[in-house]
This record gives C-alpha cells, sequence and structure tokens, in this order.
C-alpha cells in the first residue's frame, strides 16, 4: 500500500504540465535542476526549458556547458553566478549568448581571494581601514563583460567584486529598472555615471562600497528607491525624481547639508541612516545635514537610525528633527547601550513621536579588536555569540533593576499608544534589562513585546528572561514572545 501511494503521488506530480514543472525548476540551482532528468523519461527535458542559470563555485566548463544545454526555444531571461576567479572567455561568452536571446537579469558576484572581503570603510579600527582599495589590489578585478552595456532587455543588473569598464560606445540599457554595484573598482572616475546616465528609467539604485563615485546626478524620473553605502568619497548626489519612496544612507558625516540633492523629498516613506563615524566630540551642528535631510521628508512613516558609538546619541538634534514627522509610525534605533544615560537619551528622542505604533530596538555592545587575518574585516559594533559569559548572564538575575528617578517621571506620549515593541539580540545585561523595564512599564497599551535572543541561550536562561519582561509588563494583557536567533 505505501508503495503504491508512493507512485500515485510521484504520477500526479509528473503530470503536472510542462510549463509548471519549469517554474518548479527556476527556483533550483542549475546543477540540481539538471539532475532531475535521472527521476524519469518524463523528466528528462524538462531542465532544458528553464529560463534560468543559477549556479555557485561551477566547474571550469559548467558556465559554458549550462548555456549551451538550454532549449532553443527557451531564451535564457536570468543568469546568476557566484564564482571565484571565473574563466573570462567563459563569462564573456555566456553573456554574449544571453543577452543576444534576451537577457532579463544578470547576477553575478565574484570573489576574488582574500582582497574581495575587505570593507572599504576609514572608520574601521584595524590600521589598513581606508575608503578606497589599496595598490595591491588596483587591477585584480575581472572586467565587465562588455555585451552587458547594450542589451535592451535587461532589466535586472546586479554586480558585485567587478571591474567597470564602459565601452567606447556607451552604455544604452533602456529596460534597466533595477542597479545594484557592490565593490566596484572603475576604470574611470566617470564610468559609474556613464553607466548611471545609460539607464533612463532606473527605479531601484543602490551603491555600495564603490569609490570612484564622487560626484553623480540620477536623472531617471522614475526612481523610488536609493541606497548609498559606505561610498566615502561621494560629496554630492542629485536625484532627478518626485517618486522616491525608500532612502538609504550610510556613510560618515556629510560636510555641507547639499550633499544629497533629491527633486522632492515629500513622497519619501521610508528612511534609514546609519553613521559610521564616532559622534563623539561632534557638535550639534555638525549633524545638522544629517537632521535637515529627516526633516525634508514630511511624508515619513519608518525611519531607522544606526548612531555610534552610542544609541540615540545627539538625541536633541534628532529629537527636533522629528517634530515634522506626524505620520510616524515605526521607529528603529540601533547602536551601543553604555549606561541609563543613553536609555536617557532614547526617551528624549521619542518625545516628538506621538502617533508611534512599533519601536524596534537593536542593542549593541563592544567588542575588542580582532586580528586582521587575511584581510577578512567583520562588522565592529557586534559581539559574537563565543564571547558570552561563562556563567550565561545568570549573576545578572539576581540583580535589581531600578528605574532612576529622573526617568521613571518622565512623561512620553508615545508610550502610551505603542502596539509593538521588537528588542533583537537580547542577552539580558544590565542596561538591556533597565531599558525593557522602563519601556515595558511605560507602555500602557501595548499588545506585543517581540525579543530575539541568541541562538545559544539555554532554555532555562529563556525562561527566566520571559518570566522577567511578563512580570515588569504595565498591561498584564501585553504578548510577551522570546525566540532564539
Amino acid at each position: 500500500m505505501a508503495t503504491t501511494t508512493g507512485r500515485h503521488r510521484y504520477d500526479r506530480l509528473s503530470a503536472l504540465p510542462d510549463g509548471i514543472l519549469v517554474r518548479v525548476l527556476s527556483h533550483l540551482g542549475s546543477v540540481d535542476a539538471a539532475s532531475t532528468a535521472a527521476l524519469s523519461h518524463r523528466w528528462r527535458h524538462i531542465h532544458a526549458a528553464v529560463p534560468v542559470v543559477d549556479l555557485v563555485d561551477p566547474e571550469s566548463d559548467q558556465i559554458s556547458s549550462a548555456i549551451v544545454a538550454k532549449n532553443s526555444a527557451a531564451p535564457i531571461r536570468t543568469l546568476r553566478l557566484v564564482d571565484l576567479w571565473p574563466p573570462h572567455d567563459a563569462l564573456h561568452q555566456a553573456v554574449a549568448t544571453a543577452t543576444a536571446a534576451g537577457l532579463q537579469e544578470f547576477d553575478v558576484k565574484l570573489r576574488h581571494g582574500d582582497c574581495s572581503n575587505r570593507k572599504l570603510c576609514p572608520f574601521r579600527r584595524h590600521p589598513d581601514a581606508s575608503a578606497d582599495f589599496d595598490d595591491s589590489m588596483r587591477g585584480s578585478f575581472t572586467a565587465t563583460p562588455p555585451h552587458i552595456f547594450r542589451c535592451d532587455t535587461l532589466r535586472r543588473l546586479r554586480l558585485t567584486n567587478f571591474q567597470l569598464d564602459v565601452p567606447e560606445g556607451g552604455v544604452s540599457m533602456p529596460s534597466l529598472e533595477i542597479l545594484s554595484l557592490k565593490r566596484i573598482m572603475a576604470t574611470t572616475d566617470e564610468a559609474v555615471q556613464q553607466l548611471v546616465s545609460g539607464c533612463p528609467n532606473l527605479a531601484d539604485l543602490t551603491l555600495e562600497q564603490c569609490p570612484s563615485v564622487a560626484d553623480l546626478v540620477v536623472a531617471s524620473p522614475r526612481l523610488e528607491s536609493f541606497a548609498m553605502i559606505c561610498c566615502h568619497n561621494a560629496a554630492h548626489v542629485v536625484l532627478h525624481t518626485q517618486r522616491l519612496r525608500t532612502l538609504r544612507y550610510k556613510d560618515g558625516l556629510p560636510a555641507g547639508e547639499n550633499f544629497l540633492m533629491i527633486a522632492d523629498c515629500t513622497n519619501v516613506l521610508a528612511m534609514t541612516i546609519d553613521i559610521c563615524e564616532s559622534l563623539v566630540g561632534k557638535s550639534a551642528p555638525a549633524v545638522v545635514p544629517i537632521t535637515k535631510l529627516i526633516t525634508r521628508c514630511a511624508s515619513l512613516t519608518f525611519l531607522h537610525l544606526h548612531l555610534r558609538p552610542a544609541m540615540a546619541y545627539h538625541s536633541g538634534a534628532f529629537t527636533r528633527a522629528l517634530r515634522h514627522h506626524p505620520h510616524l509610525r515605526q521607529l528603529a534605533l540601533k547602536g551601543l547601550l553604555k549606561d541609563d544615560q543613553t536609555i536617557r537619551s532614547v526617551s528624549t528622542l521619542l518625545r516628538n513621536t506621538p502617533e508611534l505604533d512599533v519601536l524596534s530596538l537593536f542593542p549593541l555592545r563592544p567588542q575588542p579588536a580582532k586580528p586582521y587575518y587575511l584581510g577578512v574585516d567583520s562588522d565592529d559594533d557586534y559581539d559574537s555569540e563565543e564571547e558570552e559569559e561563562e556563567d550565561g548572564g545568570a549573576s545578572d538575575d539576581n540583580q535589581g533593576v531600578r528605574v532612576p528617578l529622573s526617568l521613571w517621571e518622565s512623561n512620553i506620549e508615545c508610550l502610551h499608544k505603542l502596539r509593538k515593541i521588537k528588542l533583537h539580540n537580547y542577552k539580558g545585561k544590565p542596561n538591556e534589562r533597565l531599558l525593557a523595564k522602563y519601556l515595558l512599564s511605560k507602555a500602557t497599551s501595548l499588545e506585543q513585546f517581540f525579543v530575539t535572543l541568541p541562538a545559544k541561550t539555554t532554555a532555562d536562561r529563556q525562561l527566566k528572561l520571559t518570566n522577567e519582561l511578563k512580570y515588569w509588563r504595565a498591561n498584564k494583557r501585553a504578548i510577551v514572545s522570546c525566540t532564539l536567533l
């Protein structure tokens, strides 16, 4: 009976139309999709009709073989590749074949030994931190396939660890909607600008660790999402769009207020601000370019702030900016919880968010500098799970949590309206417990309190933290849930 049931289920799957099976296999890597040919005669040629080539660390001839194996009636629409030192000829030949057949998505991430792991940020703590590639790395990346830049059908282009070499004929990609450039070595200072200018209908643009970007103009009137991450040489960016919805900026403090000019900020709904450099010693006027950018986006409903060295640093300046955002419903704060003064800064920042519905907090802890092995860089802000105390933090549970009187007596309007609070990577350290107790004791209308714990948290520890959080609730009907990362 079991055999019959298994065969029946197999027949039902095989009985599906070819189009359905092709869509199923499109979600598999090319090697796994090709292996289904061994299932039965019914499956022998299905994989050849899949319009996707998706390879991770392929053998030397697999790129070409995956292209040639495709059915001529099913042109390649998507080419995804993750590879270490790919054969240049094979990659270029694959791109030439795919673009001639109507390629729509090109997503290739290359790895070049240790040099493709180094983050380009001058605010890192190791001595080799820099905003640009060093001399030993220059010229070591694979050049971009020239056929890409004249592909009329391409809609999504993602390049990681490439040398951007714009051909003499220029760039013409009228259908391109999504462009993502990460860790790009440009042969000229104008290469990125040439590429962006050749994509008149961009809707989503991400530039990450592109040191050649200094001045950039994005002319696409359809641009809805823009992200600039660790492009530390960028001084002036102009976005000619009135449709921008999401904006992400990760960099140091800009030199002037005109570092980012947007034709119309009124439609920006979500913004992420991540300041790489420490704000210690920086006066309030130094953050004015950032606070004015926040102020101009008067329709914001979501704001994420990551400030260094502590969460909500310069809270007074950011609080003044938030008074212009009556529609703000979600606020996320990320940074170190150094002491109870940091919790006071968080409460100060919340004063001008009366309609806040969801508050997300990402408390971080400093970690000692790590050896710079093989150029591999990690986020300085995060502490690893290996750095957990040997007693699992149990000693903290034996200490009471006392909210300072000045903080307890503060009246923050949004804390009486908040429905959800999310506390990520909670370890029950003293300052984390103080913050949790303050919020839970003040949030009288709270419905849900979500907490994520480190993956190595024991069941007993999880239960203790959950019970403590429940005890602090002002609204006893609020649901407290603690889950492991």
